[in-house]
């Protein structure tokens, strides 16, 4: 290689590097913004059809064309954010924790206040006040850590999960994934960054939790997590406990030490079978 080939040879400089951040951030971007008006669109034919249940003669034809925009754009919508998450990833994305600002309570309290979401919390829908009140009583308990969960590229709040920290024990008391990113991975990905989070910033050497039979969703991510079936209830509440151990986590405990624990997609005959 002569002289004049190494002049002409590019290199790669800090702005490039920027440039090339900022390409995929503005990708990110700009796929959300389409993302917002798809959901905008859909909501606005949703709407359409439910106010047709209210009307003595609604239009059949434009209930039906309503009808068919809503399944096209759930359609599009479902592809979207199967592409939003592949770009974050690809763009070094990953799942942050961080403090719970007092300004995002009011969306994450409407989280918790969704159909099949509010009992699993509080026992009864409970009120913002009294929301905010628990809040604050939990960042006064150094045992509690009541954390946002976050995309780690764009920033954008997902999640809410509760953790109390007692003797060697991480409890994970609650955890939620904000609706319209459901079903799309983030869920364990949070799971696992809480997994972390115990383990290496409050040295945990164990993590439990305990579930509801009937909520399937959340048993499939903590499976997905790492955590072990440990045992099952049925007292007021049916609950299975779950856990996972620090020497599991770290890949210090051999196969053969680790007791294979049956999964919730067999038949719970078999759960229980092994368990005698």
């Amino acid at each position: 290689m002569n002289e004049t080939q190494i002049r002409e040879e590019r290199t790669e400089t800090r702005d490039a590097v920027d440039a090339d951040l900022q390409k995929w951030e503005d990708a990110i971007q700009n796929l959300i913004r389409i993302i917002e008006k798809s959901e905008q669109k859909l909501g606005y034919f949703q709407n359409r059809v439910k106010q047709a249940q209210f009307m003595d003669r609604p239009n059949r034809r434009m209930i039906r064309a309503a009808g068919a925009q809503v399944g096209a754009y759930s359609t599009q919508l479902e592809g979207l954010r199967s592409q939003l998450r592949q770009l974050e990833k690809l763009h070094g994305g990953g799942i942050h924790l961080r403090q719970v600002a007092e300004n995002e309570l009011r969306r994450i309290w409407g989280w918790l206040n969704r159909t099949g979401i509010r009992n699993l919390l509080y026992a009864t829908q409970v009120s913002f006040e009294t929301f905010l009140e628990d809040w604050h009583r939990w960042t006064e308990n150094e045992q509690m850590h009541a954390l946002a969960v976050e995309i780690r590229t764009t920033r954008v709040l997902i999640g809410f999960a509760l953790l109390h920290y007692d003797v060697g024990t991480v409890t994970l008391k609650f955890v939620i994934i904000r609706p319209d990113y459901r079903a799309r991975g983030y869920g364990t990905d949070a799971l696992l960054e809480l997994v972390r989070y115990g383990f290496e910033q409050l040295q945990a050497e164990h993590i439990t939790l305990q579930v509801s039979p009937d909520n399937g969703p959340a048993l499939i991510c903590f499976e997905n997590a790492g955590f072990q079936y440990l045992s099952y209830t049925d007292t007021t509440e049916q609950a299975y406990t779950m856990g996972i151990e620090r020497s599991e986590w770290s890949g210090e405990k051999s196969i053969d030490e680790q007791t294979e624990m049956p999964r919730l997609s067999t038949p719970l005959k078999v759960f229980f079978d092994n368990k005698k």
